[in-house]
């Protein structure tokens, strides 16, 4: 059964600044978001939504290491059955007037559709004691530092 997704933004990059600009009408979706220091952001990896690309169900490790080919579900392979992809980022400021959200981060493309934005819960987005496979624990130990 196909589901319809209706993004309500996009990503806009300028000179190292990371915005997600809302579509008005979901503007007010926002309200007490600035209680909250960081969000997670649901992107459609819209670059890789190609028939080919939704049906590649094995894809190489990051940079080589590991075992290759591990499946898409193992990895973050941005070709996948549903090209979602998420983004944990730090809230910078929120331009009410502009409708638009700066972040720290987002490791999506300038113009990428926005699915969806939630805020990010330490109590219930956090996994302590985490097992990962050994091609991630650089990645892992290098953003945890």
């Amino acid at each position: 059964m196909p589901y319809i997704v209706n993004p309500i933004g996009t990503v806009q990059k300028t000179d190292n600044e990371n915005y997600l600009v809302i579509r008005e009408d979901f503007w007010d979706a926002t309200t007490h978001l600035e209680l909250f220091s960081h969000i997670i952001i649901l992107w459609w990896i819209d670059g890789m939504d190609t028939p080919e690309k939704r049906s590649i169900t094995l894809a190489n490790p990051p940079r080589g290491k590991g075992p290759i080919p591990s499946g898409v579900f193992a990895c973050r392979s941005p070709a996948r059955p549903n090209p979602i992809g998420h983004t944990i980022s730090k809230i910078l400021e929120i331009q009410t007037k502009k409708h638009r959200i700066r972040v720290d981060h987002i490791d999506a493309n300038d113009m990428t559709p926005i699915l969806d934005i939630k805020p990010y819960l330490p109590s219930s987005d956090r996994v302590d004691d985490a097992q990962v496979a050994p091609w991630f624990v650089d990645l892992e130990t290098r953003y945890t530092k």
